[in-house]
């Protein structure tokens, strides 16, 4: 979700330039629940107020909201069928490919220079190679960003 709110909110319609988006995204994933509604919910406010947030917010979950109804629907019905096992294998590959597609758009943006890089690196490493919280790296990212990149 967050590479097409990107493209329609910042290339398609240019209602926010990247580096205002950047920022409703990084507050939006420092909060409790989903990305793509919090970001939605930044949007709405910051274009707005509280009737374009509450519009942009119902525009994105409804449209995932049917969606799910609907694959839940077909699933429970007919999951044994190996053409719809088959279907949700392939969903999963193309549910990877949009995630790392929003790495790399996002990333690319974000990465100004090597010290963002190792940043990255080590937060990742952290994430991968620790059972600290999440949230905990979010605070120390922004902690890092806030001592190192002054």
């Amino acid at each position: 979700m967050i590479p097409l709110i990107r493209k329609e909110i910042v290339e398609r319609h240019k209602l926010l330039s990247e580096e205002a988006f950047l920022e409703v995204l990084s507050l939006a994933q420092s909060l409790p629940g989903a990305i793509a509604i919090n970001t939605a919910s930044f949007v709405g406010l910051s274009l707005g107020g509280v009737r374009t947030q509450l519009l942009l917010v119902l525009a994105t979950v409804l449209p995932s909201f049917s969606s799910i109804v609907a694959a839940a629907f077909v699933f429970l019905r007919f999951r044994e069928l190996p053409f719809v096992q088959a279907f949700f294998r392939g969903a999963l590959a193309v549910i990877a490919s949009l995630i790392a597609l929003s790495i790399w758009q996002i990333g690319t943006k974000i990465a100004q220079d090597t010290l963002d890089l190792v940043i990255a690196a080590f937060l990742l490493l952290l994430l991968l190679c620790t059972k600290v919280h999440p949230l905990f790296i979010v605070l120390l990212g922004g902690g890092l960003g806030v001592f190192l990149k002054r």
